[in-house]
């Protein structure tokens, strides 16, 4: 298991590279000077020794970092020279007074004959940028030497390149590198010197408020076009050369050139929605998938407390004198479920569950009104059983009913057919997330016990409104897993291209004892189960064009992608694991 390096200084992170292969450090050293860039603002007030304009500047920083990502990206032996003629041209950027940690951090990331020191270099000037994102651009430094030793993905000289396709920042960057930033992209100099190619360039590869991985804003032949200008080109005045980047990218954006895959998922990735009101929703706690604690009621309960102690004590009697009687055991099974979902507090209880099984118990009794049951079963026990009826109605009426909404909308949506052909992908799906480690047991029973309850014959009214519960469940667990693969979207993009076109139930249980990293795991298990998600998706439109997209890439021959190599899983700051620890949907 591949151990996690710690770098807190520029001599730590010297020593760690002197046997690394030399894109490690050019890509340690471009991260490092990119994290700091968002104070290029400082520029602005600064005064130059030869009076040379700001603007020119920071051009000249923007051109450093910008050169030296494609020259390691596309890797064209011609475009070293122009790296070399950028960091000399970032290195007057260190002259201005108040600017010298970005400028030194372009610098260093543009000088390539001594990579080592040239990143630690980067680093340190990188973490001076601002005394309060020390700490934070060391951790972030040592999440990439990580990454780097970790992965298996390629070669380990291809590691650099793979590593720029990471998010910069795990979750959003440091608040004074935000607040530098907003300050200058929403300047009225910036506006004013045609910057806005720049700062949408950055914006789409730093992510800054959010974390999510780098996308592109320049084809590869138009970023190469701007890298291999000539000196003479990038010295002109800030507006000039800025107007000219503008007009290139309006071109291409007209001519429709700009067809990525990559892009394109990111995008409907980004525009994916939060979970939504259903049965069950999840989350992430250390690197695995955990099942929310239900958001309903308060701590006492309330007055739904009180119905939830009486339903318990009326559905034990009732259990306890059908054991003693000779009726129709299909009576005691529709109670005993009910009974299984009614946990000792109301902040525990699943709702819909409970609303699901109470509707059983009340078409059971409704199909009892008749005389010739009337006179075969006990009067007490029909008493009992309407009784119980009413008080778990009561119950279910005092529950959150936000899910309902949805679960109508679409029971009333299916035929026979359609409901039929939706429970056969939700049913694959459990079977596909069973032992993948990055599910948790939590996670899997829930899909166990909404499976069981959709197979339970009986109305078919009732059956399509199982169903749909099981749909909308299904629908928050993808899309917890879409969200968590934003971090890994070239390796989305990669899988989706490789995978059969056959669901291989026994790759995916192998998957999280194979993770690299949650993005990366939750990306190879999304493709493995992209059959029967897709199946499911055709009835949510706002998961169903990102599955439309991975479908599209999928070659559909070939071997299935390798599962990602081992290493820890990453911890999560996310939630503690609920308290309630047992029943059917929490097993022991």
């Amino acid at each position: 298991m591949t151990s996690i390096v710690r770098l807190t200084s520029k001599d730590a992170l010297r020593d760690w590279l002197k046997d690394k292969p030399h894109p490690w450090a050019q890509a340690i050293a471009i991260r490092a000077a990119l994290r700091a860039l968002p104070v290029i603002g400082r520029i602005i007030d600064s005064k130059f020794k030869d009076n040379r304009a700001p603007s020119r500047g920071i051009v000249a920083v923007a051109r450093a970092n910008f050169v030296t990502t494609v020259v390691l990206v596309q890797k064209a032996n011609h475009t070293a020279a122009f790296a070399t003629a950028a960091a000399d041209d970032a290195a007057f950027a260190t002259a201005a007074v108040g600017a010298a940690a970005y400028g030194i951090a372009a610098y260093y990331a543009a000088t390539t004959a001594y990579a080592p020191n040239a990143a630690a270099y980067a680093a340190a000037a990188a973490a001076a940028a601002y005394d309060e994102t020390d700490a934070s651009i060391w951790q972030s430094l040592s999440h990439d030497a990580t990454w780097l030793e970790a992965t298996e993905d390629a070669p380990a000289p291809d590691r650099g390149v793979l590593l720029l396709r990471q998010p910069l920042w795990q979750g959003s960057a440091p608040e004074p590198l935000r607040t530098a930033w907003s300050q200058f992209a929403n300047s009225s100099f910036a506006v004013e010197h045609g910057f806005q190619p720049w700062i949408q360039w950055y914006e789409a590869l730093a992510s800054l408020e959010d974390g999510r991985s780098p996308r592109p804003v320049f084809s590869d032949a138009l970023a190469l076009r701007i890298a291999t200008q000539p000196d003479e080109w990038w010295k002109r005045p800030a507006k000039e050369v800025n107007a000219d980047i503008a007009n290139w990218l309006r071109e291409e954006t007209a001519s429709g050139n700009r067809s990525d895959p990559q892009h394109d998922l990111v995008q409907a990735l980004d525009a994916l929605p939060l979970q939504q009101p259903a049965p069950y929703q999840f989350d992430w706690r250390d690197g695995r998938m955990e099942v929310l604690p239900p958001d309903a009621l308060p701590e006492d309960g309330g007055i739904a407390q009180d119905y939830l102690n009486e339903t318990r004590e009326k559905a034990d009697d009732l259990l306890e004198a059908l054991a003693r009687s000779n009726t129709d055991p299909t009576i005691a099974r529709k109670v005993g479920r009910l009974r299984e979902v009614l946990t000792d507090r109301t902040a525990d209880l699943r709702p819909a569950l409970v609303d699901s099984r109470s509707i059983s118990v009340e078409r059971h009794v409704k199909a009892l009104d008749n005389p010739q049951d009337a006179a075969e079963i006990p009067t007490r026990i029909l008493a009992d059983l309407g009784d119980l009826a009413d008080t778990a109605r009561r119950l279910c009426n005092c529950l959150p009913a936000l899910w309902q909404r949805d679960v109508e909308r679409l029971a009333n949506s299916l035929s026979p057919d359609s409901a039929s052909a939706l429970l056969h992908h939700l049913d694959a799906l459990r079977d596909g997330i069973k032992d993948a480690d990055i599910i948790g047991p939590d996670v899997q029973a829930a899909f166990d016990t909404l499976s069981e309850d959709s197979a339970e014959p009986d109305a078919e009214d009732v059956r399509h409104r199982r169903i749909a519960m099981f749909g909308l469940t299904a629908r928050n667990l993808l899309t917890t897993l879409l969200r968590a693969s934003k971090g890994a979207a070239n390796e989305l993009v990669r899988f989706a291209k490789d995978v059969r076109k056959e669901l291989r139930p026994e790759a995916v249980k192998g998957t999280a004892k194979a993770i690299v990293g949650l993005p990366i795991a939750a990306a190879y298990l999304t493709v493995m189960l992209l059959e029967p998600a897709s199946g499911i998706a055709k009835v949510f439109p706002e998961i169903g064009r990102i599955f439309e997209r991975l479908n599209a890439l999928k070659a559909g021959e070939g071997k299935p992608p390798a599962p990602p190599p081992s290493t820890e899983p990453p911890l999560s700051p996310r939630i503690q694991r609920p308290t309630a620890e047992r029943g059917p949907t929490r097993p022991a």
